[in-house]
């Protein structure tokens, strides 16, 4: 039996199939330096490489990830698994590619260490459904953005989507700042924008989040998740992050 029948029975023994991946894909997958994994609709894994067994520390002699949701992982990222599941949600809502940087004990020594998370749709051949999630992870490489965000000093992640779609992408900008604990005139310099129109944006933007106050406004984005919520416009050649002590 070669490697990737042996993975394809793995599969079917846990109630999973991977005849949806073609195996050129199992095959590279196989053999790449880098995390990927499969999960079905339910955010239940159906297929990891040896890379992301390698990342979370798990030997796949003594247990197998297939099978399994992300809070039965005996890992310390387990305690993230409603953010991996919402991830995956979203994944499969907007049909698109969606990335997040993960922040934690990763690989043998259990290091803070800084990951992107590629998620994408996974659609069945002949009905065309989505079916769950392809993941991929990558290192940040980033000094600066690395120096940056390992200043948490504690596991966390930010995502390069919003949550919902409420707000504009100038709003959302405002409101990243705003979350900075940035004043309205300094929000103003950073964006290139008159500080009247700051305010006139603030306004709305606590309009539609029913807010009103800047106590209000920042537990809806605690509760919503715009605290974990990073534009990528604000990401400059040079990874700009301003202060992410959130």
């Amino acid at each position: 039996m070669n490697n990737i029948e042996k993975i394809a029975r793995e599969a079917q023994d846990t109630g999973h199939s991977l005849s949806v991946l073609p195996a050129q894909l199992l095959m590279f997958w196989e053999s790449s330096q880098e995390p990927w994994g499969v999960k079905d609709i339910n955010s239940k894994y159906i297929y990891a490489n040896p890379a992301y067994y390698q990342l979370l520390n798990i030997n796949p002699k003594v247990f197998c990830i297939a099978g399994h949701l992300d809070d039965e992982l005996p890992s310390p990222i387990a305690s993230f698994a409603s953010h991996f599941q919402q991830h995956d949600r979203k994944t499969m809502e907007r049909k698109d590619r969606l990335c997040s940087i993960e922040i934690h004990p990763y690989e043998t020594d259990q290091l803070m260490r800084l990951y992107y998370f590629d998620k994408y749709p996974l659609y069945e051949e002949h009905s065309r459904l989505c079916i769950g999630t392809i993941f991929h992870a990558r290192k940040v490489e980033d000094l600066l953005l690395k120096k940056q965000l390992l200043s948490r000093a504690k596991p966390g992640y930010f995502l390069f989507y919003p949550p919902e779609n409420v707000f504009t992408q100038k709003e959302l900008e405002v409101i990243f700042c705003v979350l900075q604990n940035m004043s309205s005139k300094l929000i103003a310099l950073h964006l290139g924008l008159s500080h009247r129109t700051v305010e006139n944006k603030l306004q709305v933007i606590y309009r539609k989040a029913g807010a009103n106050s800047l106590s209000q406004f920042s537990e809806y984005c605690r509760h919503k998740g715009y605290d974990h919520y990073v534009p990528q416009t604000l990401l400059s050649p040079v990874s700009k992050l301003l202060d992410m002590s959130l």
